[in-house]
């Protein structure tokens, strides 16, 4: 019987990598982008097998500008959904979570954000809860220190590459998660070299969640090991969820941000053409007619000098002038053409406000991106709150005290300071009602304190000015002070 392959890729995810490996070049940027060469950039010549063809090809790869649009907008994406603060309550057990979730110093804050970054490039990610391996229940002084505590790990779409599920009791189960990492096995103090890693994470035949890694190019098992929760209980179920684009099942969505990562290679591809003809024909080209050899050699000596001071001797019937070439726009309309097609897909952060688009498209292409931006939102608010969960159990903590949720109360594009007079005014005319005003300036990204926290702060700026003023009134109950004396003058 041959051995199991740990390497093996699911066929539906298999399909898919070709559409990461564009996107994750992309938000990587032009370095990444130039380093595949004729992957995206073909040659203009690719029958020419010559050094100088291959020379002028590397030229043409130089000259070309990689406008970087989809990192500017999936940063833009992220940053719209943590302009405000997610909302964290964890029980004390968990505190050092937001600090240190991964055990490597990455706050839960970046390991959100993380995970945000991946459901709405790739339209998928997942998070897998670390549980240190320990002998029966878990000291609460361990559990306080942080020293024996549970870890929150994001994956990427590469490193998930092969999962099952089973049936139990009607209902969908993870049986198996397998993750490709690396890991460091030959480390001198100086050099180190690095060699595939893979975590199987699988439910064994008796329901437990056992763990094997396989280290090396021989893949060689390292043994199972089975964590245990705070109680020091066996696990009944792998600690790692999916996230997605659309949901949270363990299917793979479609990359939402392929189409435009695509646009943004064809536009560089422009960019080459429309730099290699500014190289080619950009600068004006002297020429001269009706010279013989006679003269360019006894008259101009062979030299010819251009500018407001130089003189060109010139026969009888000679003539001299500039070459200068046609523009041709094609390359320039076409980023052009790309750029708004990419304004269309939602990266209205490269034209800011531009009129391209008519009023009804706009507000069009901002629902779409508002929905996908949602979906993804709370995916993660969800994958991240049953994380914490998990978490909970290793610490033997409250899972009902563990709350996590990242806003999705936004909008793409803020309010005008018109708008916001026109809104206050409204208020202020009794049009709207407080709750309406504050909602629509939170949804906006103006406010930030939710309406509760808003009228609590009200009541004590309303209580402390009625203090003072009923502090500068004078008490009745006291006799009054002694009239002042006039000051003489003598």
């Amino acid at each position: 019987m041959a051995a199991p392959n740990v390497k093996y890729i699911r066929p539906e995810l298999a399909k898919l990598r070709f559409q990461y490996q564009v996107i994750a070049d992309c938000i990587l940027g032009g370095p990444a982008i130039k380093a595949r060469g004729v992957e995206y950039l073909p040659q203009p010549n690719p029958l020419d097998r010559s050094v100088e063809n291959a020379s002028r090809y590397l030229d043409y790869v130089n000259r070309a500008v990689f406008y970087n649009v989809t990192r500017r907008t999936v940063d833009g994406l992220i940053g719209t959904v943590f302009s405000r603060a997610p909302i964290i309550d964890l029980p004390t057990d968990l505190e050092v979570l937001k600090e240190d979730a991964d055990g490597a110093g990455v706050n839960l804050i970046q390991i959100a954000k993380k995970a945000l970054g991946y459901a709405v490039s790739f339209g998928r990610s997942g998070l897998f809860i670390d549980y240190p391996t320990v002998e029966g229940p878990v000291s609460r002084r361990d559990m306080q220190t942080g020293e024996i505590r549970p870890t929150i790990n994001a994956y990427d779409p590469f490193s998930i590459i092969n999962w099952r599920e089973v049936v139990v009791g009607g209902k969908k189960k993870l049986s198996l998660v397998v993750l490709q990492e690396t890991t460091i096995v030959d480390d001198d103090g100086y050099e180190f070299k690095i060699e595939p890693q893979y975590r199987v994470l699988r439910l064994n035949e008796a329901g437990i969640y056992e763990v094997e890694l396989f280290v090396g190019d021989d893949l060689k098992s390292q043994g199972l090991t089975f964590p245990l929760d705070g109680n020091g209980n066996y696990l009944d179920e792998i600690p790692f969820k999916f996230i997605g684009a659309e949901n949270n099942d363990p299917n793979p969505d479609i990359p939402p941000i392929y189409d435009l990562a695509s646009l943004n290679i064809g536009h560089y591809r422009n960019s080459a053409d429309y730099e290699e003809a500014v190289f080619i024909v950009g600068q004006p080209t002297p020429f001269f007619s009706g010279l013989t050899e006679d003269w360019v050699n006894k008259v101009m000596k062979g030299t010819v000098f251009l500018g407001s001071r130089a003189v060109i001797p010139l026969p009888a019937g000679g003539d001299a002038g500039l070459l200068q070439a046609a523009p041709n726009p094609m390359p320039l309309e076409a980023m052009k053409h790309k750029e708004n097609q990419m304004v269309a897909l939602g990266a209205r952060l490269i034209q800011a406000g531009s009129s391209t688009n008519t009023v009804v498209e706009a507000e069009g292409n901002q629902a779409t991106s508002q929905s996908m931006l949602a979906n993804a939102t709370a995916n993660v608010s969800d994958a991240l709150l049953w994380a914490l969960k998990i978490a909970a159990r290793f610490v033997a903590g409250d899972e009902e005290a563990v709350d996590f949720k990242l806003s999705n109360d936004f909008e793409l594009n803020t309010m005008t300071a018109e708008e916001q007079k026109q809104l206050i005014s409204n208020w202020q005319s009794n049009a709207i009602t407080t709750s309406e005003m504050r909602d629509r300036l939170s949804k906006a990204g103006i406010a930030t304190l939710s309406i509760k926290d808003y009228e609590a702060e009200r009541k004590v700026d309303v209580d402390f000015t009625l203090e003072n003023a009923i502090e500068l009134q004078p008490d009745p109950n006291l006799p009054a002070p002694p009239a002042k004396k006039p000051v003489s003058n003598a």
